[in-house]
């Protein structure tokens, strides 16, 4: 156990996998991670599912799972199949820093991802973190921030998606915050006796989503890392001075991403879900528009409708001609080519038709696509609960059975949304959790007939993995350090180290 007045540094990264911070850290001369290497810790950490920035840092925050704090994406559905978005709410659930606050030790807290509230403590000061503009726990904060010329991360996606600003002007505006924040907090830790400072990194996300598939991404990426390592180093240089600790982490990893996985269309075109007429119309016309014949979309059409209408499916494919057969699967998607014929339609939430919908997903466009039965917890349901279960399983099977475009098992793991979960009541969770393969993303915004793949937009060049990053250094007894790292172990190791106790003080990462 560290001594009662021992610091406390906690340093946060958006989106650090291991694969960068270890295998790039020679090579751009990453000093702070190299010395977390060498002397202390740096191991993989496992994120919540799914693996997103609201749901995973407010589980760092408050030791809490999805379930409790009530985070399960950006965005929940409610009973009438509408997106509502969610904010974590850090009046309802205490992070650490309230938490060490309310034991009577001073905290700085510098742009926590997901944590829009101002502390109502005296005893933090804080400037609030993305996704909105920063707010400022005092004219002092403020004063010290304009002085440093910090005003949150830069707001430019809207520029990147657009064109308007080039992923190399991006990284240089990026780089340029991350060091008038690192700045900042320097001079707010050396000025003022904190006993805990955590400052989160929230840029390294965003680049690396417009960036990790292009040939040359290190040199959009990497110049972020360097900015983030060298406070890294600063503040073990401090830290060991005062006989401090150090912790480093991020909320989930990142990947380069091959193509998306149009998990929508393969519920369609698998008879689970249905679209509206006057969808299907608009799809049938752009296939017409692509060759194929009125006779030839009008049939397979015909085939596909009574199939998603029908009880008995496979009875159902099985009683059909050879011919009728071919016409089928190439209605149901189980074509999974992607030829430069591929034909695509965007499509939204409010374009199914929830009477003939079965199983529909929504939400979230992630390595962790999220499925709901359409049971009586929603207003159109079309599923007894005598059925869900096997409806579940049958499912879950054939995702299974899907292929990529190599031949290589699509999904990884399939997760019990129950089980996860939990029955929770904060929100209407989803009923399967499908991981895909490195270099995958489950899509629900495009439908297509002939493929259940597509490229990646500019803004899904990399997205998020299942694993990111902890690290330590200082009175952390490294053999004391448990492997299998979690989210979940963030909080109750930051509250054991000041000797607080915590409803799950188990979970620390320290005795």
């Amino acid at each position: 156990m560290p001594a009662k007045n021992s610091k406390l540094y906690v340093i946060g990264v958006d989106s650090a996998p291991l694969w960068i911070v270890k295998g790039f850290a020679k090579i751009y001369h990453l000093k702070g991670f190299e010395t977390l290497l060498k002397e202390g810790n740096l191991l993989d950490m496992q994120s919540t599912l799914p693996p997103l920035t609201p749901v995973a840092w407010p589980t760092i925050y408050t030791g809490l799972e999805p379930r409790e704090h009530g985070m399960m994406d950006f965005f929940a559905i409610d009973k009438e199949y509408t997106k509502q978005l969610l904010y974590f709410d850090s009046d309802k659930h205490t992070p650490f820093w309230d938490a060490l606050a309310a034991k009577g030790k001073k905290c700085l807290v510098i742009t926590p991802a997901e944590s829009l509230k101002l502390s109502k403590s005296k005893n933090v000061d804080l400037i609030t973190g993305w996704p909105l503009a920063p707010r400022f726990s005092s004219k002092q904060i403020d004063s010290a921030a304009k002085k440093f010329g910090f005003n949150g991360e830069p707001d430019i996606e809207k520029g990147l998606r657009e064109g308007t600003i080039t992923v190399s002007e991006a990284s240089k505006r990026y780089v340029k915050s991350m060091q008038s924040r690192a700045e900042l907090s320097k001079h707010l830790i050396t000025k003022n006796k904190y006993d805990m400072a955590f400052v989160c990194f929230t840029e390294t996300d965003r680049i690396q989503h417009f960036s990790l598939n292009n040939k040359n991404w290190e040199e959009y990426v990497m110049p972020l890392y360097k900015s983030v390592s060298d406070f890294i180093e600063w503040v073990i240089l401090r830290a060991k001075k005062e006989g401090a600790a150090v912790i480093v982490v991020s909320d989930h990893g990142a990947q380069p991403i091959k193509k998306k996985f149009l998990l929508n269309a393969w519920l369609v075109n698998s008879g689970y879900a249905e679209l509206k007429p006057a969808i299907i119309k608009s799809i049938q016309d752009s296939y017409n528009k692509s060759g194929e014949s009125e006779a030839q979309a009008n049939l397979k059409y015909s085939l596909r409708e009574k199939l998603i209408k029908s009880k008995a499916r496979g009875m159902l494919y099985d009683k059909l001609p050879a011919s009728a057969k071919r016409l089928v699967g190439k209605a149901i998607g189980t074509a999974l080519s992607s030829g430069s014929g591929a034909t695509y339609t965007h499509i939204h939430d409010f374009d199914f038709e929830m009477k003939g919908t079965v199983a529909f997903t929504s939400v979230s466009n992630d390595p962790v696509g999220m499925i709901w039965i359409n049971d009586r917890r929603f207003s159109k349901p079309n599923v007894k609960d005598s059925e869900k279960r096997k409806i579940k399983a049958e499912i879950a099977g054939r995702l299974r059975e899907i292929k990529t475009e190599d031949g290589k098992p699509l999904v990884t793991k399939i997760y019990d949304g129950d089980e996860y979960y939990k029955n929770t009541k904060l929100f209407i969770a989803p009923d399967l959790l499908v991981a895909l393969r490195e270099g995958y993303v489950a899509d629900v915004k495009n439908y297509s007939l002939n493929t259940l793949f597509m490229e990646p937009e500019l803004a899904k060049s990399g997205d998020h993995m299942m694993n990111g990053i902890f690290g330590s250094i200082g009175q952390f007894d490294s053999k004391k350090i448990k492997r299998g790292v979690s989210v979940l172990n963030v909080e109750p190791t930051i509250l054991k180290y000041f000797g607080i106790k915590c409803e799950h003080s188990d979970r620390s990462l320290i005795k």
